[in-house]
């Protein structure tokens, strides 16, 4: 007896020894998988940040088109073989533009209604759309792509905020 008691504060000693290597092995695995999560996640933040930054220098080059003015100058655009049956790209795409007012993102005051008064093709893929309600005005520019079926679809890109 006097044997095994001796062998108790060295059992509980070695005891402690092994539960605090395995718990900082563990403490350590686990920092390890944290630093990797940690590190992914850092490079996805830094890929969307790229991604947000294109848009946006995208956006303000268009902005800045719109404040420029008369920015569809007299230069030809080449509208694609799907427009090669149309006989005047811009002007069905004018007359197009036109008839969606509902795509204005603008809301019209004092019971106006939003209407496209002038319409600019840009290039073969935008158009600026400059829009009132007889109060307030404001442009937008806008994607648009030919369907199969021969109809054009419009999509918001970016705006001008009205002056005030």
């Amino acid at each position: 007896m006097r044997t095994s008691m001796m062998n108790k504060p060295k059992y509980m000693a070695f005891m402690k020894t092994a539960f605090a290597l395995t718990f900082f092995l563990a403490l350590f695995t686990g920092c390890q998988d944290n630093e990797r999560e940690l590190q992914d996640t850092e490079q996805q933040l830094d890929s969307l940040s790229q991604e947000l930054s294109r848009y946006k220098k995208t956006a303000d080059s268009l902005k800045a088109l719109i404040e420029k003015g008369d920015i569809a100058a007299n230069y030809p655009i080449y509208f694609g073989k799907e427009f090669d049956s149309i006989e005047d790209p811009k002007e069905m795409i004018k007359t197009a533009l036109k008839k969606h007012p509902e795509i204005i993102p603008l809301d019209p005051v004092v019971g106006g209604s939003m209407q496209f008064r002038e319409v600019k093709v840009l290039t073969n893929d935008w158009v600026l759309g400059i829009y009132d309600d007889g109060h307030i005005q404001g442009k937008s520019i806008y994607r648009y792509k030919l369907q199969p079926n021969g109809r054009l679809e419009f999509e918001h890109v970016t705006s001008a905020e009205p002056q005030e």
